[in-house]
């Protein structure tokens, strides 16, 4: 069962929560949000949307100072090559696996370094196998991770997450702010000892 703002507002009396934002899931727009970034770049992988930034990639890579060779670039097995398969798996991963934890992060420059980190990550993956002989164009994958990256920010952005509620910090705060009624109720269950007249001091005859 999902926590509800109620239920939030009940356990955490004292403590304003930030523009009264809807609460958020994270598995459902994880999976929809990987699903997005995933289908949309392998359908434009499919239909040749990238196949100029590949080819320009190639002849930069067989200059200076990396100079690839030819029987390194093939797309279609061999020696050297890159099967555009493998492509699909990483995108399928890190396209659910960006979302998750973008959806799991309760600050946005935290979600923010995500991309940023990851985006170092995928793109400097390149130049890497090239000291193999193994040419791979990020792009491909760069595209997917970066639009499910947009689409989770834009939701997390959108919603209380239940990580930045559950946070030790803030239910600590919240335990040294309650009140404590126990000295309330104990003169509630006895009324009579409130209203006992105070002791007379015996006057003298």
């Amino acid at each position: 069962m999902e926590p509800t703002s109620e239920h939030i507002s009940k356990q955490l009396p004292h403590q304003n929560l930030p523009d009264l934002k809807p609460i958020g899931e994270v598995r459902t727009p994880a999976l929809i949000c990987g699903t997005v970034g995933a289908v949309l770049t392998i359908i434009l992988a499919l239909i040749g949307s990238y196949s100029g930034l590949d080819l320009s990639l190639k002849e930069y890579f067989q200059g200076k100072p990396f100079y690839l060779p030819e029987s390194s670039t093939g797309g279609s097995g061999g020696s050297g090559s890159w099967h555009p398969t493998w492509d699909w798996l990483l995108v399928m991963l890190l396209t659910f696996g960006v979302s998750f934890a973008v959806l799991d992060t309760d600050k946005r420059w935290r979600r923010v370094m995500i991309i940023l980190l990851l985006s170092v990550v995928v793109i400097l993956s390149s130049p890497v196998l090239m000291l193999w002989g193994v040419f791979w164009s990020p792009i491909t994958v760069f595209v997917g991770v970066l639009w499910s990256w947009i689409c989770a920010f834009i939701y997390s952005c959108q919603h209380t997450m239940p990580c930045a509620i559950w946070l030790p910090s803030k239910l600590k705060v919240a335990k040294k702010e309650e009140i404590d009624i126990s000295p309330l109720m104990m003169d509630e269950k006895t009324p009579e000892k409130k209203y006992q007249p105070k002791d007379q001091s015996s006057c003298p005859d």
